[in-house]
């Protein structure tokens, strides 16, 4: 693993000609960079683009947001509806980026995505600077794979490519979604099959403005001699009306008995009391200064989380600090749990999943938990 300043170069994404583009670590933060090594040229700032954090003579370092993934990870496997959207992305800021002057041609190492969100690296770089139009076609192409042909976007891109239409016109179109929704018709909750009919115009009276909803509740008739009577009928008062509420009725009780109640002398516990929670509060604290100590003493325990947690990660110890009696070589543990160290500093892990290549990592003690995601 090289270092570059205060960055740690964990793994090289692509070689362009002379440039090499690290995945990196910033040693100081834990924060993941992008470290363009032997970059040269002009960096260009927009929306959509990586903030650049520093630049040197020797490289460019980019930042790198959290939980995002490079598109080289999706070659020949993407989502369609996915990849129509970050087209759509990747169109609107290579069109910003041109009207700024600037023509990047993007790669899938350079493009990093999270969810629908899209960020290009390397932007005034000269090794990927030339034609957006064909640059932005044989990405996708790459992508989409075998299911190009099935691609929404395939016959704008083909113009934009030709030069027959500007890159504008992947943002400008309206979103397929919207087109397929159709405005729901107006709540007609009395007039669905058009006017009244005449013959009911007893109802009419009863009938509420078009802009309430009514809820309609049908009487249940109940035994009666005739079996005619209705609930209506009998919930009605003597008046004619219906009352609005619940009739409620209370009994209560006298507050104050009609007797005088004679309690007894309560026996005065409570100096007792406190004397045995003293008593107790005591026993407990020497019982806690007293306890035996660690054997280990003095460690420093870490929490490694896999994500999904149904993941087994095993983590081996490869270098240790100065002044750690750990063996390096050994597997410190098989995550999620935790492992203790001895002694503040940096040390290099290696992690391995099942199915998958090794990870080497530097891990800083004590520090956060470490989140170990399996993809």
């Amino acid at each position: 693993m090289e270092v570059l300043g205060k960055y740690w170069l964990r793994r090289i994404l692509v070689r362009i000609a002379s440039v090499v583009v690290y995945e990196g670590q910033d040693t100081h933060t834990g924060m993941p960079v992008m470290v363009l090594k032997g970059a040269q040229g002009v960096p260009a700032l927009g929306e959509g683009v990586l903030p650049l954090l520093e630049e040197t003579p020797e490289a460019w370092v980019v930042e790198w947001p959290i939980g995002a993934v490079p598109l080289s990870q999706y070659l020949g496997v993407a989502d369609l509806e996915r990849l129509e959207h970050w087209v759509r992305e990747m169109a609107r800021i290579l069109a910003g980026l041109k009207a700024q002057g600037v023509s990047h041609a993007p790669i899938p190492e350079l493009c990093l995505v999270k969810g629908k969100r899209v960020w290009l690296a390397g932007v005034g770089l000269k090794e990927v600077s030339g034609e957006p139009e064909k640059a932005l076609a044989v990405l996708v192409r790459a992508l989409a794979g075998d299911r190009y042909p099935e691609f929404p976007l395939r016959e704008a891109l083909e113009r934009i490519e030709a030069k027959e239409e500007p890159l504008e016109v992947l943002f400008a179109e309206p979103a397929r979604a919207p087109q397929e929704a159709e405005p729901l018709p107006s709540e007609t909750p009395y007039r669905e099959g058009g006017p009244l009919e005449p013959s009911k115009p007893e109802e009419e009276p009863a009938r509420p403005s078009s802009s309430r909803k009514v809820l309609s509740v049908d009487p249940v008739p109940g035994p009666t001699d005739d079996g005619e009577a209705t609930p209506a009928k009998e919930a009605l008062t003597p008046e004619g009306k219906t009352p609005s509420r619940p009739r409620v009725i209370r009994i209560e009780e006298p507050e104050e008995p009609s007797f005088t109640v004679l309690e007894p002398p309560r026996p005065r516990r409570r100096a007792w009391l406190l004397g045995l929670l003293g008593v107790l509060v005591l026993l407990g604290l020497a019982l806690f200064l007293l306890r035996p100590s660690s054997p280990t003493g003095g460690g420093y325990v870490m929490e490694f989380r896999t994500d999904p947690p149904t993941e087994r990660a095993e983590v081996f110890l490869l270098e240790v600090p100065e002044g750690s009696k750990m063996a390096p070589g050994q597997l410190l543990l098989t995550a999620p749990g935790r492992a203790e160290f001895d002694q503040k500093g940096v040390y290099r892990l290696r992690i391995r999943v099942a199915g998958r290549d090794p990870v080497d990592y530097l891990l800083e003690v004590p520090g956060p938990p470490l989140v170990i995601k399996v993809r």
